[in-house]
């Protein structure tokens, strides 16, 4: 395998977990440059196994020589939105190496999505990327509206660790709690999931909504004694919390990935899902996951009384399919990809 780097934005412990499968994988040196992500992340070092070399993404004059590396002959660069990571992209190619856009952008089918971003694609993307790596499925989809050359694409870019992420008990002896895991956000509909909930509630006294992450709408998030509020956890103790939990529940507006939606699989949860999340044309089938449009508040409590009432058959069923599916993705299948990726670009 080629010498390789990893330039990516806002830099999770999962990339850290999946480049770790890489570097154990390839036997050559490979540089890992980042910038620190929005939420602070323990030992993301000692996930990758190796130092980071992090960096300013508004630094349009950063070198390889600045950093103390020589361009690689393959980068793998996250987005193209930041001017340090897209210097660095740029000189990469000028010294003869091949650079991968890393991108997640999923499927929608909406008007700009048809008319717009194939003009986009052709001037931002098919004149400065060799290839693409993209989580799964949704992406593929837009990528073949976008006339992206297929054999020019692998996918597998997204996964957690299920040495971190597995476990629990069976659905049904866990406690009747729904989970949200996520940003406060307008985008994430959090509070319209609080407001479902509470209509809900009424005639299920016995479940909980469990809401973990932080953002702008906290305050708007209703009180209510069955709705619990706790701040964004690390890693081990996000996949603790997962064990605990019967159903995901993700009623994002927009959602490329979502990689709680595999968190969760891997921990045998059910999926209640907007038919916007694009992990969900991986992750979820209608034997462990009901979808629902966005922006729908009663389109979202019907889901959950349609979850609640299910028997121990379905909710058996659910758990095994969801740990099934989770299995396709993960540190192996990145590592994989990338060595797809490296021998296609020789």
């Amino acid at each position: 395998m080629a010498e390789l780097a990893f330039a990516w934005p806002g830099l999770p412990d999962y990339a850290a977990r999946c480049i770790r499968a890489t570097i154990d994988r390839c036997g050559v040196p490979v540089s890992v440059i980042g910038t620190r992500p929005g939420v602070p992340i323990e030992g993301m070092e000692a996930s990758l196994g190796q130092a980071i070399h992090w960096i300013h993404g508004e630094d349009g004059s950063l070198t390889w020589e600045k950093l103390g590396l020589a361009p690689p002959a393959v980068l793998i660069q996250g987005g193209y939105h930041l001017p340090a990571i897209n210097a660095l992209g740029r000189q990469c190619r000028a010294a003869g190496g091949k650079v991968v856009l890393a991108s997640d952008q999923n499927w929608t089918g909406n008007m700009r999505q048809r008319f717009v971003d194939p003009l986009l694609v052709r001037k931002r993307i098919k004149t400065r990327f060799d290839a693409l790596f993209i989580p799964g499925a949704s992406a593929q989809r837009y990528y073949r509206h976008m006339f992206y050359p297929v054999e020019r694409t692998v996918t597998g870019l997204y996964g957690s660790d299920p040495t971190l992420f597995n476990g629990g008990a069976p659905l049904m002896e866990r406690p009747k709690t729904f989970l949200f895991v996520g940003q406060f956000i307008p985008r994430k509909n959090v509070v319209g999931l609080a407001r479902a909930f509470i209509r809900f509630v009424v005639d299920h006294p016995d479940w909980t909504l469990r809401l973990c992450g932080s953002g702008e709408q906290r305050g708007e998030i209703p009180d209510h004694p069955q709705i619990l509020i706790e701040n964004f956890v690390q890693p081990p103790q996000l996949a603790e919390m997962l064990r605990k939990a019967r159903c995901l529940v993700l009623p994002s507006i927009e959602e490329h990935w979502g990689l709680v939606v595999h968190e969760a699989a891997l921990t045998g949860c059910a999926l209640a899902l907007t038919n916007v999340v694009g992990a969900g044309d991986d992750l979820a089938r209608p034997q462990n996951a009901v979808l629902f449009p966005p922006r729908d508040e009663a389109a979202i409590e019907r889901t959950l009384r349609e979850i609640a009432a299910w028997d121990i058959p379905r909710w058996q069923t659910a758990e095994r399919i969801s740990r099934d599916l989770a299995r396709g993705f993960g540190p192996t299948r990145f590592a994989d990809a990338v060595d797809d990726l490296v021998h296609r670009l020789a």
